[in-house]
C-alpha cells in the first residue's frame, strides 16, 4: 500500500512529518466535494472522517486496502461493502474534550450559570441566590468505552455513584457497578443523571423510548453526547412536552443541522448544543497520532490500534 488519498486537511506540520517519516508513500489531499471515481481507483489507503465514502462510490475503489476513519462514528459508512477491506478509526481521541464537556454542561445546569449570566446582563441582583450540587447524584452512562469510563472517573471526583451499560455488563474501570444494555429499564429508575456515549448501531437505534425516560426520577436530567438516533424524534417531544423527566441536554440529533424552526427550540427545559462536544484542536492531532501509529504496521494489519469489525459497526 502506497498510495494515500485523504480529505482530511491536514496541517503542514503533519504534511511535514508524513514526507520525512514516509517519503516511499504518494499522498494526495482532495475535497470531499471534488472527489473523482478516479481518485478513488488510486487510492490504496484511504484517511476520511467516513461521511464521504457512499454505498454508490465502492465500485470506483478498485485498489482499496485500509480505510482510517478520523473519527470514532461510522454511521454513514456503507460497512456491509467494506467487508475485504481493513477499516480502524480514531476511537479514544475523544474521552478528554468530551468529558470537559458534559461536566460544563451538568455544572452550567445544576449551578444556574447561564441565568446568572443573563441577569448580569440586565445589571440584576438575586438577592439570596442558590444552587444545587451534583455531589451524591447517582450517574448511569450507557457506554463504557474509553469516553465512558474517563467520564465516570472524573465524575467520581465530584462525589458521584457512578453505573455502567455496555453489551454484557462486565467490569469497567471508574464504574461503581455495570449492567448489560438489556437490564437498562431494571435499573433508570435509580439514576439521578443519565447520559448517553453510545454509538450508532443496529442495536441502538431508538433504544430508548418514552417508556424509558417513564420509568427515570422525574427529577432526571438527560444527557446526549453519543448518537441522535438512540431515540426519535417523537420520543424526545413527548418527554419534554409531558415532563416525564426534569431536563435534557442534547448535542447530537437525528437532523443536523437542526433547521432554525424546529419544534426542539420550544422547550425551555432542554439545552441544545451543535454536535460540538469533541470539536477542540486537539481532535486532529490525536487521530493523525492514531493514523501515523497504524501507517507504521500498514503491512502487519493485526498489530493497528482500533481495528473495526465491519459486522459490528465498531
Amino acid at each position: 500500500m502506497k498510495n494515500i488519498l485523504s480529505t482530511t486537511r491536514l496541517r503542514e506540520e503533519m504534511m511535514d512529518q508524513l514526507e520525512n517519516d514516509f517519503g516511499e508513500y504518494e499522498y494526495r489531499f482532495v475535497k470531499s466535494r471534488e472527489l473523482s471515481d478516479e481518485d478513488r481507483e488510486w487510492a490504496e489507503i484511504f484517511v476520511t472522517y467516513g461521511s464521504d465514502m457512499k454505498a454508490e462510490h465502492m465500485e470506483a475503489f478498485k485498489n482499496l486496502k485500509w480505510v482510517m476513519v478520523m473519527s470514532a462514528g461510522m454511521d454513514d459508512m456503507p460497512l456491509d461493502q467494506m467487508k475485504d477491506i481493513h477499516i480502524t478509526n480514531a476511537k479514544g481521541i475523544h474521552k478528554i474534550q468530551m468529558t470537559e464537556y458534559t461536566i460544563g454542561l451538568l455544572l452550567n445546569f445544576y449551578k444556574g450559570i447561564h441565568q446568572l449570566k443573563l441577569e448580569q446582563s440586565r445589571s440584576y441582583w438575586r438577592n439570596k441566590a442558590t444552587t444545587e450540587e451534583i455531589y451524591g447524584k447517582t450517574v448511569h452512562i450507557l457506554g463504557t468505552g474509553s469516553i465512558g469510563s474517563h467520564l465516570a472517573g472524573v465524575l467520581k471526583a465530584f462525589g458521584t455513584k457512578t453505573t455502567g451499560y455496555n453489551t454484557k455488563g462486565r467490569e469497567v474501570e471508574n464504574f461503581d457497578q455495570t449492567y448489560s444494555i438489556i437490564d437498562l429499564g431494571s435499573h433508570i429508575n435509580e439514576a439521578d443523571i443519565v447520559i448517553n456515549i453510545l454509538p450508532s448501531t443496529e442495536n441502538t437505534r431508538g433504544l430508548l423510548t418514552e417508556d424509558t425516560f417513564k420509568k427515570m426520577k422525574d427529577t432526571g436530567v438527560f444527557v446526549n453526547i453519543g448518537r441522535g438516533d438512540i431515540m426519535t424524534d417523537e420520543t424526545v417531544n413527548t418527554v419534554l412536552s409531558e415532563r416525564h423527566i426534569r431536563y435534557m441536554i442534547l448535542d447530537v440529533f437525528n437532523q443536523e443541522p437542526l433547521p432554525e424552526d424546529h419544534e426542539f427550540y420550544n422547550y425551555d427545559n432542554l439545552t441544545i448544543t451543535p454536535h460540538a462536544s469533541s470539536k477542540t484542536p486537539e481532535y486532529l492531532t490525536r487521530a493523525f497520532d492514531i493514523f501515523i501509529y497504524n501507517l507504521k504496521r500498514a503491512d502487519d494489519f493485526d498489530s493497528m490500534k482500533n481495528i473495526i469489525n465491519p459486522e459490528r459497526g465498531y
